[in-house]
């Protein structure tokens, strides 16, 4: 056994790597287990099921049900992974990273040391992606295992987990122990039958099973009275009858001691582990004691934590696996390099009811000795170089000045890295007065603060920091910090008069606020039309950060390029800038962050309108949830605008309206009114493709504020370059009010827009005004200006710019390009023809058969159901809104498609317009 002073000398092993190493491993199953048969039962036969939720209260036997589900599992021949959740799983990044190496070393290509290296030097989105393409094209039964879920608080975690198991195949599931788990998600899951919820009833022991543990597994020669009393006073909570079982090993008298057993779950509790703790030696009671303030345990580190008197730590932790007292053996990491000789380290962790008893016994024992305990643990975790639970210590400990010091010398790389939450988490704990002497943590606050709380917020706590005799440094901080600011906010007229009265030329000499400053500033020129200065103000931020291990800016300066590219119509050149950020990777010892959200909605956006929605959906089903309280505006509008729209063309109409919702009340909990008016445009829209003029009307009158759409020529956001109130109006008037007048504006706008090198948009006006042609009789012209359109588009492959407008767009995108099928890519085409819901294109000058009079009238129901199929409703959803059952929907729309002579529910949609019908 190597002593202290030889464990000193060892090298530390990479950051995190025992921690993740430790938690794939599934705790050890012990010879005095129930089997659960009818739970093990149950999930292995729920084929179709896609999660298995084992909710109950802490001790119900959770964790063990699962171990004897996975054995059952793996001895039928199917695959299996395990991960036990803990506090750092809240943490986007770590946990995509800790769910890879589960699901590599589950199907066998790689483990634990492979995961540690790799999956932490990866982007949190491209790791939720790559996971489902792992699941996706995996043949065979798997089931993850997700242990301890209740410590999961981020919602944005949360949303990742329903995320994968939506896009689980056939044979896949995962299984979930937790306490307790949020609804979101779980409503659809059970409505389609994918979801198995074993409750605390069915985890409470029988009478039978209670009978069974005591005799069999713990060797008790109890009467069967007394077993039925047990059982009556702890309701089969499994945690209670182990502890009863360990206190009445030693009584000779077992029928006194369960006759005065009494008390609530938590009084029990407590009552029996005083009673097993107190007959332990004193040495191993102090150990207990002092280790209690660790997450996990290793040999060393406890030897630095409490320096046990009666031998060493690894002796101590050896005894208490021994003895089953509440210790949970681990996965081994070696220290040192591999084949160096080194014995492997063994970690553990305490039974989560046990270390919360043992913390509150501490608390009572020897509440001034707590400090200490974690300020050893503090520097254990700084001599391995383990800064984050270092500082985490050292903050447990009160020891103020020593956290500030390691944070101070951490902050660089830590906000750099984008680690904003944790930055924000430690420094609000930080009293002012501490604050103010170290100016690089109040600037690292405020950076945090950005990103986590919103630039409200951050702007208030920057007008705190004192700007004079302020050192140059400082002062870069703070200017980079103000502009970036008054842009967040839109306040572009702002921090336009503040670059031009109160600040340097650039660079400043500091490379992340010049970095920053130069990316806003080039946001900023963008928006104003000025789009050379702002190519110029990219470069100078990438020159900023030339050489440096931060990708950080890297990522913000392609992604503000990549959408002057979309903005200008450069379609494959924005989609490559957008790849680009969005899978920069960010390797660092800090590991990775969430600041590529931003990039990740960009490219969804991008591959939305390349006609790839399905890639799309799933970017933005993982980056959303990253972004709503870090992004931008203009990116919160396009996730959520993007995603409705997809739910639309999937006739999922409600879950169209809940994206738009949340929007709406996204703007209104940030006070970002542009969110709401985001949200009421887009419902116009909406509105107009189910033919409901009269809702269109009143969205638009909502979204029409002054003060928001007030003109500012060659001013607009990235998210309304396309789809503002003027465009909104244009798009509602050629419904409402065809004409000359309105066609005449369109040619106006479009006009004004090419001149403003706002191309994208000069091609959503060029669609509109074939459209408008249409509606004034001139079909010849009309195809004439679609062409034009269809030419552009094939160039850069805009595909949804086309298809979102409806029915009417539709047949004339089909018969342009079947007039100019010779000039345009047969690939383009068809893309765009399937994206339109056309087969194939019509030759020229083909007319479109009459459909056959409709012999036998639709009854009032059909009619209802017809309606509701033109508003793109989904079966169940129509079954919602008429209150009948999916059987008799589907009976409807066979009767339907029968009359109507129609083969699906397009052409029923079709023949039906033409018959006048809808």
């Amino acid at each position: 056994m190597a002593s202290i002073e030889e464990t000193g000398r060892r090298t530390p092993p990479p950051a995190g790597a025992a921690s993740l190493a430790a938690k794939l491993r599934p705790p050890l199953l012990t010879p005095f287990q129930v089997q659960r048969a009818a739970i093990c039962d149950a999930v292995c036969a729920a084929g179709f099921v896609k999660l298995v939720l084992v909710r109950a209260p802490a001790g119900f036997g959770k964790t063990t049900a699962m171990l004897q589900c996975r054995a059952r599992l793996e001895a039928a021949g199917g695959r299996t992974a395990w991960l036990t959740l803990d506090r750092s799983d809240n943490d986007p990044s770590r946990f995509l990273g800790s769910i890879e190496a589960a699901i590599a070393q589950g199907l066998g290509s790689g483990g634990p040391d492979r995961s540690a290296r790799q999956a932490l030097a990866q982007d949190p989105g491209e790791q939720a992606l790559a996971l489902i393409d792992r699941l996706a094209s995996h043949h065979g039964d798997f089931t993850l295992f997700l242990d301890d879920f209740e410590a999961v608080q981020n919602a944005a975690v949360a949303g990742l987990v329903w995320q994968l198991v939506e896009s689980l195949r056939p044979g896949c599931r995962v299984v979930i122990g937790t306490r307790w788990v949020p609804e979101t998600g779980l409503a659809r899951l059970r409505a389609r039958g994918e979801l198995l919820e074993i409750e605390p009833a069915q985890l409470r022991f029988s009478a039978d099973e209670t009978a069974s543990f005591l005799r069999q597994a713990r060797g008790l020669k109890l009467e069967q009275s007394a077993i039925s009393v047990l059982h009556r006073r702890t309701e089969g909570w499994a945690t209670a009858l182990w502890l009863a079982s360990v206190a009445l090993e030693r009584r000779t008298q077992p029928e006194g001691f369960i006759a005065g057993f009494s008390g609530s779950n938590a009084a029990i509790a407590d009552y029996l582990v005083e009673d097993v703790f107190l007959h332990l030696p004193e040495a191993v009671r102090d150990f207990l004691l002092r280790t209690s303030i660790l997450d996990q345990l290793c040999g060393p580190l406890c030897d630095a934590v409490c320096q046990p008197a009666a031998g060493s730590s690894d002796e101590i932790l050896a005894w208490l696996e021994r003895a089953n007292l509440f210790l949970l053996p681990l996965e081994s990491e070696r220290y040192g390099e591999r084949g160096s000789g080194a014995e492997p380290e063994q970690w553990y962790r305490y039974h989560s009811l046990f270390s919360g008893f043992l913390r509150a016994q501490l608390a009572q024992a020897m509440p001034e000795s707590v400090p200490q305990l974690h300020l050893s643990a503090s520097r254990w975790y700084e001599s391995q170089g383990r800064l984050v639970p270092a500082i985490e210590h050292a903050f447990a400990a009160g020891a103020l000045a020593h956290a500030l010091q390691l944070l101070d010398s951490a902050a660089d790389d830590l906000l750099a890295q984008g680690r904003m939450r944790l930055l924000t988490r430690w420094l609000e704990s930080v009293p002012a007065e501490d604050l103010a002497r170290l100016p690089k943590l109040q600037i690292a606050r405020v950076w945090a603060v950005s990103f986590t709380r919103g630039p409200a917020e951050a702007i208030a706590l920057l007008q705190q920091i004192p700007t004079e005799g302020a050192a140059g440094d400082l002062l870069a901080h703070i200017r980079a910090l103000r502009h970036m600011l008054l842009n967040m906010m839109d306040r572009f007229d702002d921090a336009r008069a503040f670059a031009r009265n109160e600040l340097p030329p650039l660079p400043m000499g500091y490379a992340f606020p010049d970095a920053i400053l130069a990316t806003s500033m080039a946001r900023l020129a963008a928006v104003a039309g000025d789009y050379p200065e702002a190519r110029r103000l990219l470069q100078v931020a990438r020159h900023a950060v030339r050489g440096s291990d931060s990708n950080f800016n890297k990522i913000f300066s392609e992604s503000v390029e990549g959408l002057i590219d979309l903005r200008q119509g450069r379609l494959q050149q924005a989609l490559a800038r957008f790849r680009i950020a969005a899978s920069t990777m960010l390797p660092n010892r800090f590991g990775p962050t969430n600041g590529n959200a931003m990039a990740g909605i960009l490219l969804a956006e991008g591959l939305y309108e390349s006609g790839d929605s399905e890639r799309a959906s799933r970017l933005l089903n993982v980056y959303l949830p990253l972004s709503r309280d870090l992004g931008l505006p203009d990116q919160i509008i396009t996730g959520h605008a993007v995603l409705a729209r997809i739910a639309f063309e999937r006739r999922e109409i409600d879950q169209a309206h809940e994206w738009l919702a949340q929007l709406e009340a996204l703007g209104h909990h940030r006070g970002l009114t542009r969110l709401v008016m985001a949200a009421m445009l887009e419902r116009a829209r909406l509105a107009l493709r189910q033919g409901n003029v009269h809702a269109a009307q009143e969205a638009i009158e909502r979204a029409a504020d002054p003060a928001l759409w007030r003109t500012r020529p060659g001013v607009s956001s990235f998210a309304s370059d396309v789809e503002d109130i003027t465009l909104g109006r244009l798009r509602l008037d050629l419904y409402a009010r065809p004409g000359t007048p309105v066609r005449e504006a369109i040619e106006r706008e479009l006009a004004a827009a090419a001149g403003n090198q706002l191309m994208r948009r000069a091609l959503k006006l060029r669609i509109l005004l074939a459209q408008a042609w249409q509606r004034c009789g001139d079909g010849a012209h009309a195809l004439v200006v679609m062409g034009e359109a269809l030419r552009f588009g094939a160039a850069e492959g805009f595909v949804r710019i086309f298809a979102d407008e409806g029915d009417d767009v539709r047949r004339l995108v089909a018969d342009a390009c079947a007039r100019q099928a010779a000039s345009l890519p047969a690939p383009y085409v068809e893309k765009l023809l399937q994206a339109c819901g056309q087969a194939a294109a019509e030759p020229p000058g083909a007319g479109r058969p009459a459909p056959p009079a409709l012999v036998e009238p639709l009854t009032p129901k059909e009619q209802k159901v017809l309606h509701l199929l033109a508003e793109g409703y989904s079966n169940v959803a129509m079954a919602e809104r008429l209150f009948v059952s999916e059987t008799t929907v589907r009976t409807h729309l066979r009767n339907i498609s029968a009359k109507l002579h129609a083969s699906n529910r397009t052409q029923a949609v079709a023949i039906a317009r033409q018959l006048g019908l809808l």
